[in-house]
């Protein structure tokens, strides 16, 4: 008899995780790192958010460290909920339609748990973030890829998504706006998903961690298109900046949240306490207004940046200027080619010859393995540069 159970080896470790391991070794012995490869802001919150956890530590009380409600305190509930007004999104009952999580990918894992079964297919994108195939193996159900390419703005065809729908078909997930491209959805397409959903009875899990983070365009509010199919996904990781402290929400029909709370019950039983007490305090004091254009701006002086150096050092690459989030996107084939290599070798060689620090294409799709992604919210425009010149040197060097 196996000592494990076998759906745990659909579960892969996280590419950033393995990627930060590395990072952190090469740091201990002394070597300076061109972090392109970094998934998670590099501006921290606000000071006055900062001030407010001290002031907290300094209690003489439990308050910040004991149990909560499993969906979270009400208060924090109720300020999210006025918070999605306020930035466009739909009226959401804090009762019964929004649960707190430990971390978007809770919130993400609990969502499938709640509505996929084994045998089903779900419709993902590739590429998309990381997380959801393993995740959808490891319920018994199939990924069915719905390609994006750089051809075609990172939208994926309408006319395949006909195809790709099936009897088998449970949900359609979307990412927007998207990691790994930055791509916001068309509203079309989005209203073309909810068309397909509300004729199928079928379910979309939109995640959406980086809809403040825009620099053009807008968000798409999948849920204010339909609410009574869609499951929404969000994070404080990114806006305002708390990645390590696990926090994050999820809104929709209040059969699946009471759902995806019974399941968070025997996972993490509460979000962060100390987190939910600080978030509050974010929102409730419209610490964002004051905090996110700063971050905003820097963050596109970086992407403007690499942009203007992949044009003009990598000209055979192929990319687009995210109108949004912390990435970009390479179709780097004609450089793949020349050098033989696949994009983990490259990635590989490149980090230790260079150090310079990427994630390959592969991990976000089987169809985007001649793609890397760059990351360019942690290094300056200075050093931003100067990586791409390094990978325009390894390039010449090894070609």
């Amino acid at each position: 008899m196996p000592r494990i159970v076998e759906s745990v080896y659909n579960l892969i470790i996280s590419p950033t995780r393995r990627i930060d391991r590395i990072i952190e070794a090469a740091k201990r012995s002394g070597r300076d790192l061109y972090l392109l490869s970094t998934g998670q802001p590099s501006i921290p919150p606000p000071r006055e958010f900062r001030e407010y956890v001290a002031e907290l530590m300094k209690l003489e009380s439990m308050a910040p460290y004991k149990y909560t409600p499993t969906e979270g305190y009400y208060s924090l509930r109720e300020a999210i909920a006025e918070d999605l007004e306020r930035l466009g999104g739909p009226k959401v009952d804090p009762e019964k339609e929004l649960t707190v999580t430990a971390g978007g990918a809770e919130g993400l894992f609990t969502a499938l748990m709640a509505t996929v079964r084994r045998g089903d297919e779900v419709i993902i994108f590739d590429p998309t973030y990381f997380d959801y195939e393993p995740m959808v193996k490891f319920l018994g159900a199939k990924p069915v890829y719905w390609r994006a390419t750089v051809e075609t703005g990172f939208q994926p065809s309408l006319d395949e998504l006909s195809d790709l729908v099936s009897e088998k078909t449970r949900a359609i997930v979307i990412v927007s706006p998207d990691n790994p491209t930055g791509r916001i959805i068309d509203e079309e397409i989005a209203r073309a998903v909810v068309d397909i959903a509300v004729e199928r009875d079928i379910w979309i899990l939109y995640d959406e961690p980086y809809k403040t983070i825009i620099y053009e365009g807008s968000h798409v509010w999948v849920s204010k298109l339909d609410w009574e199919h869609t499951i929404s996904m969000a994070s404080f990781s990114k806006d305002p900046g708390i990645p390590g402290w696990r926090l994050g929400y999820v809104y929709g029909p209040s059969d699946v949240i009471h759902a995806i709370n019974l399941i968070r019950t025997y996972t993490s039983y509460n979000p962060p306490t100390i987190a939910q007490l600080a978030i509050e305090h974010y929102l409730r004091n419209r610490l964002r207004e004051k905090h996110l254009p700063m971050v905003l701006s820097e963050y596109r002086s970086r992407r403007d940046a690499m942009y203007r150096a992949i044009e003009e050092l990598l000209p055979e690459a192929r990319t687009l200027k995210p109108p949004a989030g912390m990435f970009m996107f390479v179709e780097f084939s004609p450089y793949l080619r020349k050098l033989r290599m696949s994009g983990e070798e490259f990635v590989e060689a490149l980090g230790l010859e260079k150090n310079v620090m990427l994630i390959p294409g592969s991990f976000f799709g089987p169809a985007s393995r001649n793609y890397i992604r760059f990351s360019f919210v942690t290094e300056t425009p200075g050093r931003i540069r100067r990586a791409i010149e390094l990978i325009r040197e390894f390039i010449d060097e090894k070609a």
